[in-house]
């Protein structure tokens, strides 16, 4: 599934465009409306973001395990080298490595939750302007009848790019925005 973000001006068009969506048979549970107002979003009966889509809790939590792993080899391997022939080498080696990635995991997940989601930092500017954002999660085979539409029917929706339904650790940069409510 690839994920498709719509930039519209206001949330009135947002929830046309989410209504069309949903009625060209995409359930309602892959389209999401972000907006600074999540009491109209809630009204209108529109699907927002949780606190974990909102902030980047699992992207950094996911980099931090990357981390981790490389400091746990590391480490590992460097105890196992000075502790050579010890009996309890293979306790210390594992408590040592668990105990990394744990903590780098922690560590990641905690800066990303003071951070926004890698998707919605280049909308952030907009969205405090009043502006919405509509991502979509679309099949291949109902992309181009959708994007069609919309392309059809909704001049102010501006076709913003997709990108992969699943974090991915490798995408976003490395520079991170502090996160604010939206």
């Amino acid at each position: 599934m690839r994920q498709h973000h719509y930039l519209l001006p206001d949330l009135e068009a947002a929830e046309r465009l989410s209504l069309a969506i949903e009625s060209s048979g995409v359930d309602h549970q892959h389209i999401h409306v972000i907006h600074r107002d999540r009491t109209s979003l809630e009204q209108r009966h529109l699907n927002g973001l949780s606190v974990i889509e909102e902030s980047d809790v699992l992207h950094c939590g996911e980099r931090g395990l990357l981390v981790g792993v490389l400091l746990a080899i590391a480490v590992g391997f460097s105890l196992y080298e000075w502790l050579e022939g010890h009996p309890v080498v293979a306790v210390v080696v594992f408590f040592a490595v668990v105990v990394i990635v744990g903590f780098a995991t922690w560590v990641g997940g905690m800066i990303g939750a003071s951070s926004d989601n890698y998707r919605l930092a280049p909308y952030h500017d907009d969205i405090l302007q009043g502006k919405a954002v509509v991502m979509v999660d679309l099949l291949p085979e109902e992309a181009s009848s959708v994007i069609e539409m919309v392309a059809q029917d909704f001049n102010e929706a501006k076709y913003c790019g997709m990108s992969d339904s699943v974090d991915n650790p490798f995408q976003g940069g490395w520079a991170l925005r502090k996160h604010e409510r939206l």
